[in-house]
């Protein structure tokens, strides 16, 4: 049986890649560097929480995507342990900025990152009941 690695496959490069883009956006508003950039972007959106809506959406979706199948036959991994690194991000991001002099923390968007990841995932485990439908 060929079992896809957890660790490091594309899917995993790919999840990487988003998350290393959105830290960069991130810290981009938190030192000032360009953040007018990210700033026009959520205007664009329609504010900060439909940014945070989509990128958290899609985090959630790609992490769930990036773990293996085999990982959900397994009744011990209800939410793949890349969900759950990508949960522990967004956390600790959103926390951080309320040490930042030009940031502030939200439980609003700390919320939605939340939801956002969650729906992302349970999404994409539709995806796969109505596949083998």
């Amino acid at each position: 049986m060929n079992k896809r690695s957890l660790y490091l496959n594309t899917r995993v490069i790919l999840l990487i890649s988003i998350v290393l883009v959105g830290g960069l956006a991130s810290m981009a508003k938190t030192f000032n560097l360009n953040g007018h950039w990210v700033v026009q972007i959520e205007n664009m959106l329609g504010g900060d929480w439909a940014l945070h809506a989509i990128i958290a959406t899609g985090l959630g979706f790609l992490a769930s995507w990036a773990t293996p199948k085999y990982y959900y036959r397994n009744a011990f991994f209800r939410l793949p342990p890349l969900l759950i690194l990508m949960l522990i991000l967004v956390s600790a991001d959103e926390v951080m900025q309320n040490f930042s002099p030009l940031r502030q923390f939200s439980w609003e968007d700390l919320l939605i990152n939340i939801c956002g990841i969650l729906f992302g995932s349970a999404v994409y485990r539709l995806y796969l009941v109505f596949r083998r439908l």
